[in-house]
């Protein structure tokens, strides 16, 4: 009975320290993300320019000129 007391306790220990860890982990990457230089999707780095389609849809990394980062909108096609 000792033995799995002593076990339990440190399989619990062990999921602690993991799920701390994958916190950690997902919190640098979210402070290494920049979006004044890059579009995100799916933890890639995309930029200004990129075309990427999603759905049906095609969507370009535009800089917005109101905010100082980038976004994905619909692709609009430059007319000549």
């Amino acid at each position: 009975m000792k033995g799995l007391l002593l076990g339990l306790t440190a399989a619990l220990a062990s999921t602690a320290v993991n799920a701390q860890t994958a916190n950690t982990t997902a919190e640098l990457d979210a402070n290494l993300m920049d979006n004044t230089k890059y579009c995100y999707y799916a933890n890639e780095e995309y930029s200004e320019g990129s075309l990427m389609e999603q759905e049906d849809s095609l969507m370009q990394c535009v800089d917005t000129r109101d905010s100082e980062s980038l976004v994905w909108r619909a692709y609009e096609p430059e007319q000549s």
